[in-house]
């Protein structure tokens, strides 16, 4: 073997001797280590609990101590491990040699000679190398490690460890806290521990842990044999004492935290150990903003509200909350049965947006992880439902014309309307006919709102027993759940039937008679009272208290009187639409109708009003002058014309029904004939050869004996019928009997003929029908039938005739009566003016003065039977009207101031009186004359003549005629104006003036206006060409014919002419409008039914303004109130 083999086992071997060295340095340095320390643990920990060192006494312990262990621990522990990890450079080879060497006898130093010849091998090689072999040969069976016993060598120092180990060991079984304790404050050498108290400090909170600015309650409890009776709290040099609940329990309120304190338990001198009480700032909300995005049917814009959680809102509504929180690092929301989550925005912001569609609370939850606390915060939301809309229907029928239907209501909703519509069913019978659906308008921005239309119905009653059954449906707007609809009641419309129509007109107009009558009582009346009061105003100077009642009362007499005149009226109006309507209604009764509307309006005029105000005055001022005597005679001789008119119109009313009644009797009569010539027909036999046979009078027996009723129905069905039909007919007798009552209660009955035969024998042939048809004999009932409708026709026919035969015969003796009188007031008038002319010429102290006022006076008599006579003229002819009275009392009063000048012998004011009374007889002749021509006219009508349509008569127009007119009296005017033919010729051409006039006030009042449209620029209105007429007549009549009157009546015929040219533009224009209508058409309204619909439609106009956009809350609101206002009106009506 080779020198460095054995050079290389060797090292090997050394280097194995030195590792188990330093392992074995190791052990025993751990074992030293062990056993300084537990013995410095014994020390230490013994010495602290007995002595309870101070903090600096600790810290010189602590400090002593710790070098200790460090030192041993670096001495014994980790330099071994350092050379066991360098591979024992630490110890040298020569140094292992020398000490395996002293180990191993028989080696002593050779070990070493090897090392220090492998030092030497480099310089000489072969002597060395022999050297080493034989010594390596000699060593070579030993190991070197055998020479450290890690058993033998670190056995020694076990007792070391053992023994404190031991003692602490016993210390833990029997009093640990001497080891614990002191160990534990020697540790803990920086903090000051208090000494050990014989009883114990604990504190019952969970935590020490409280929230800023709040309040927090410390709990403490005193455990041991000895208990002090006081516990005090030591907190920033500040000692205070805690409150005692039992014998070991206390407790100490801190108040209004604002930082982190640190405190002690102090009792009998001891101290707890050293706590602290952490504080936190709490979660709380600094800002809250939520949005609201309402839906777009509500109408609402967007609103956003701060720092309030409570929510009314419709359903629908997105909500988007935007929180700034404090110490909160997670909000939650819990909404009904739903919990979500806010999202983190930032540090300090978060949010969450929710559609909410359900009414309940929510709350919010602020998280503060560190402190371990959550803030709940509860809010409401209150989800506004959408409602049903609300519908209501007041419906107004036109109980005159029944043409139409005012569909009246409110609506209402909470945010509007999407529909609106009438919806209306047509039926007969059980059967229906027809539907149909009519939109109404409505402002879709207003949530409380009236509706109002004028539903036309004439068209769907078009059939006698159609009925309409109608309702008016609403909708809203819902966007969320879809339109929600709502309805009103349901209610019907149809035409009464034709015998309820006419009892309603035949009760109104015995009604009015009997108002009428009520009040020509009331005025007779008031004309006594009159009487009386001017006869004590005649011997009084002044009034006393029960004669100034007596007035007082005779005024409120009047009023009371004109209120019930204004009722007739109305009730004659719609007496006379429903005839309209209903009727076939006689055009003469039409006029005569109007005729005496015009009466009566004529009569509700308030001439008097202003001298009741007067007598009003005076009376409260207490005057009793002259003034106030002269106003008590006007209201007197105003009274005595009113009950003149109001006897008039009774009279001329009583003539108007008989008239109508006759024609209601005459048209019954031709409907029940029809009706018993079916029966006839119907019982007739349906061979046609037995029918020929019964024009045979032979065969009556034999065809009575065959032909009988199939059934017992039939039989007493025609029985029925058969007494219906006679029922019918004795109706007819009792208005006949009626009509020849009210006949006679007239001042000048009309002459009607006798029909008790032809009524006798129709009775007679019905009777016979009866039991022909009780015998069960069909053909001889129908025979019978047959017989009693022709008698029925020719008593119709005789009616008929009777009624024309004795309009006319009144009509003439009328226009015979009115001829008379205008002849009389025309020679009156000449009279009077020839007598005027010598009054002229006489002195008061000339013997025929006497005998010329004596002639005066006759006059006066010959004009009260001018009077008398139309007096009793007005009260059958219609066509007088009330200013012709009016005109006869002025003459009157001329004449009669003329005599009394004529006492006092003052000449000059009774020729201006007998001027003043001619021009009134002039006046009269001119009025009366027109109203000749139009009886005549009317006679003429009635005769045949005339019979041609207004549209195709060629008639001059009126510009025409005004030029005729002028034409003769420039004529006139250049001729001899003096002697009576001029006069004459005077009055023609005013009559043919008033004639032009008249026809110029009948087309003012066709137009329905005072004035034509757009007169004032095309010759002015007919109103004052119609003026300016009456001007002229009045110069003609009083003979001022001159230059300027022919000048007048040209600008007449130039202001007519363009009022004519403006009429043709403004026809043309209805032409191409195609808005022409007919005069039926034009007064389809009532007058009362019409001030209805426009008071609706000014109520509808008035709710088209839009309220402000209020939030959905108010808005809700604001239907309550309207709801409740409703409530109230509703209560109130």
């Amino acid at each position: 073997m080779s020198e460095n083999y054995h050079i290389a086992e060797i090292l090997k071997k050394l280097k194995e001797y030195k590792r188990k060295y330093y392992v074995n340095k190791l052990i025993k340095g751990l074992l030293i280590s062990l056993a300084i320390f537990l013995f410095v643990l014994i020390t230490a920990s013994w010495l602290e609990y007995k002595l309870q060192m101070s903090s600096i006494s600790r810290t010189i312990v602590f400090i002593v101590v710790g070098i200790t262990l460090i030192y041993f621990v670096t001495r014994y522990i980790f330099l071994p491990i350092y050379h066991l990890l360098t591979n024992g450079k630490a110890l040298s080879d020569k140094q292992a040699a020398l000490e395996i060497g002293k180990y191993f006898p028989e080696i002593d130093d050779k070990l070493l000679n090897i090392i220090q010849l492998k030092e030497l091998s480099s310089r000489q090689n072969s002597l060395i190398a022999a050297s080493i072999i034989q010594k390596s040969e000699k060593i070579s069976i030993l190991n070197f490690k055998d020479s450290i016993s890690l058993k033998s060598t670190n056995a020694s120092y076990l007792p070391y460890v053992a023994i404190p180990a031991i003692i602490i060991s016993l210390m833990l079984m029997f009093a640990p806290y001497m080891i614990t304790e002191g160990s534990y404050r020697i540790i803990k050498f920086n903090e000051d521990f208090v000494p050990k108290a014989p009883f114990k400090f604990s504190i019952h909170n969970e935590e020490l842990k409280a929230f800023k600015g709040e309040n927090f309650t410390i709990r403490a409890e005193l455990t041991g044999e000895e208990l002090p009776a006081e516990l005090f709290i030591q907190k920033e040099e500040v000692k205070q004492k805690f409150e005692k609940l039992s014998n070991s329990r206390f407790q100490f309120n801190l108040k209004n935290l604002q930082k982190d304190m640190k405190f002690q338990l102090e009792a009998a001198g001891f101290k707890s150990a050293e706590y602290e009480l952490k504080v936190f700032e709490k979660p709380r909300i600094q800002n809250m903003n939520i949005s609201l995005d309402y839906p777009d049917y509500v109408g609402t814009s967007s609103e956003r509200i701060i720092n309030s959680g409570n929510l009314i809102i419709p359903e629908g509504t997105k909500a988007e909350w935007l929180i700034q929180s404090a110490s909160s690092d997670r909000i939650t929301i819990e909404l009904l049965d739903d919990s979500l989550s806010f999202e983190k925005v930032n540090e300090n912001t978060f949010r969450l947006q929710k559609n909410l569609t359900q009414s309940g609370y929510y709350k919010l939850h602020l998280f503060n992880s560190e402190a371990n606390y959550n803030e709940i915060i509860d809010y409401s939301v209150e989800v506004i439902k959408d409602k049903y809309p609300d519908i209501t229907l007041n419906p107004i029928n036109d109980s005159i014309y029944f043409s139409q239907v005012a569909i009246a209501g409110e609506i209402s909703d909470d945010y509007g309307f999407s529909r609106l519509q009438l919806i209306y069913t047509k039926r007969k019978g059980n059967n229906i006919v027809g539907t149909g659906k009519i939109p109404l308008s409505f402002n879709t921005q207003v949530r409380n709102q009236k509706y109002f239309k004028v539903w036309k119905v004439d068209s769907l009653l078009n059939e006698e027993g159609t009925v309409l059954d109608y309702y008016v449906q609403v909708a809203d707007n819902d966007g969320i759940n879809g339109a929600k609809i709502s309805k009103s009641s349901t209610y019907q419309f149809k035409l009464p039937d034709e015998a309820k129509i006419q009892k309603e007109i035949e009760n109104t107009s015995q009604s009015a008679e009997n108002q009428l009558d009520r009040n020509i009582k009331a005025s007779e009346r008031t004309n006594q009272k009159l009487e009386e009061l001017e006869r004590i105003l005649k011997g009084k100077r002044n009034l006393n208290w029960e004669d100034k009642k007596l007035l007082e009362e005779i005024l409120k007499e009047q009023e009371r009187r004109k209120k019930e005149l204004e009722k007739i009226k109305r009730e004659l109006e719609k007496n006379q639409a429903k005839r309209d309507r209903f009727n076939k209604n006689d055009p003469d009764l039409r006029e005569k109708s109007e005729q005496l509307e015009s009466l009566m309006e004529e009569m509700l005029k308030d001439e008097n009003e202003e001298l009741m105000e007067k007598i009003k005055s005076l009376l409260e001022e207490q005057n009793q002058s002259d003034e106030f005597r002269e106003s008590v005679e006007d209201l007197k001789k105003q009274e005595k014309n009113k009950l003149k008119e109001m006897e008039r119109m009774m009279e001329l009313f009583k003539r108007m029904e008989i008239q109508y009644d006759m024609k209601q009797v005459g048209e019954s009569l031709k409907e029940l004939e029809k009706e018993q010539k079916e029966l006839a027909e119907e019982n007739q036999s349906k061979d046609h050869n037995k029918s020929e046979e019964l024009n045979d009078p032979n065969s009556d027996q034999n065809q009575s004996d065959n032909e009988q009723f199939s059934s017992e129905e039939e039989k007493q069905k025609a029985l029925d019928e058969q007494k219906r039909v006679n029922e019918e007919f004795e109706k007819i007798q009792e208005d006949l009997r009626e009509i020849e009552k009210r006949n006679q209660s007239l001042k000048q009955p009309n002459q009607l003929k006798d029909t008790k035969e032809q009524e006798t024998e129709i009775d007679l042939q019905q009777q016979n029908s009866l039991q022909k048809i009780q015998e069960n004999n069909k053909s001889g009932a129908s025979e019978q039938q047959k017989k009693s409708a022709e008698e029925m026709k020719k008593m119709s026919e005789m009616l008929s005739s009777m009624q024309m035969g004795m309009e006319m015969e009144m009509l003439q003796e009328n226009i015979d009566d009115l001829k008379d009188i205008v002849d009389n007031l025309l020679k009156l008038s000449f009279r009077q003016e020839e007598l005027m002319n010598n009054f002229k010429q006489v002195n008061p102290s000339d013997p025929r003065f006497i005998t010329l006022s004596e002639k005066q006076l006759a006059m006066q008599d010959d004009a009260k039977i001018i009077e008398d006579s139309l007096t009793t003229l007005a009260q059958r002819v219609f066509q007088l009207e009330s200013f012709i009275t009016k005109e006869m009392d002025k003459m009157n009063e001329a004449m009669q101031s003329s005599i009394e000048a004529l006492r006092e012998r003052d000449n000059g004011i009774a020729i201006g009186e007998q001027q003043f009374a001619m021009t009134s007889m002039n006046n009269l002749a001119l009025m009366l004359d027109d109203v000749l021509e139009q009886m005549q006219m009317q006679m003429q009508s009635s005769m045949g003549m005339g019979q041609q349509s207004q549209g195709n008569e060629q008639t001059p127009s009126l510009s025409e005629m005004q030029k005729s007119l002028n034409q003769k009296t420039q004529e006139l005017n250049e001729g001899q104006k003096q002697g009576r033919q001029f006069s004459e010729k005077l009055g023609e051409l005013a009559g043919e003036q008033a004639k032009i006039r008249k026809m110029m006030e009948e087309l003012e009042k066709q137009l329905g206006k005072e004035g034509q449209e757009g007169g004032e620029e095309n010759g002015g209105a007919p109103g004052d060409i119609s003026e300016e007429m009456e001007k002229i007549e009045e110069d003609l009549v009083n003979k001022r014919l001159d230059r300027r009157l022919i000048e007048r009546q040209q600008q007449i015929v130039t202001r007519l002419l363009e009022s004519e040219k403006a009429r043709e533009e403004q026809e043309e224009k209805d032409e191409r409008k195609g808005e022409t209508a007919t005069e039926y058409e034009r007064e389809r309204i009532p007058n009362a039914f019409e001030e209805y619909i426009k008071e609706k439609e000014k109520e509808i106009e008035q709710l088209r303004n839009v309220p402000p956009n209020f939030s959905p809350y108010y808005k809700n609101e604001i239907n309550k109130y309207y709801n409740r206002l409703k409530s109230k009106e509703n209560l109130l009506r």
